[in-house]
């Protein structure tokens, strides 16, 4: 009932080539947000799904509240990077989901 080892190798190849597990990690949060993605897939779209798991999104109060991902401690700031273009060949990566608070009385 085994695949051959040819088989099974082709198979796991195809899984990575096609999928890039993400974690992203919110501090605030209890759990973390996990998914497998395409390579092809955005930045933007990784952040907007993780921000739906936690319940959070940008606003403003009497404060501007941004959210933005960061990785290897660098702000992403272009979505439409996709994650091949910013992982390369790496098929898992872990993200922290950072709020970034202006005061209300700065200026930009």
């Amino acid at each position: 009932m085994t695949e051959p080892v040819t088989e099974q190798a082709s198979t796991l190849e195809v899984h990575r080539t096609h999928e890039v597990r993400i974690t992203v990690h919110y501090l605030p949060a209890e759990r973390s947000f996990h998914h497998e993605y395409l390579p092809d897939t955005t930045v933007g779209t990784v952040q907007a799904e993780a921000m739906q798991f936690f319940g959070v999104r940008d606003h403003k109060d009497r404060d501007e509240h941004r959210f933005f991902l960061e990785y290897h401690g660098r702000k992403l700031t272009n979505a439409s990077e996709t994650l091949r273009q910013l992982l390369g060949e790496r098929h898992e990566a872990e993200f922290h989901l950072v709020e970034q608070i202006t005061p209300g009385g700065a200026s930009k």
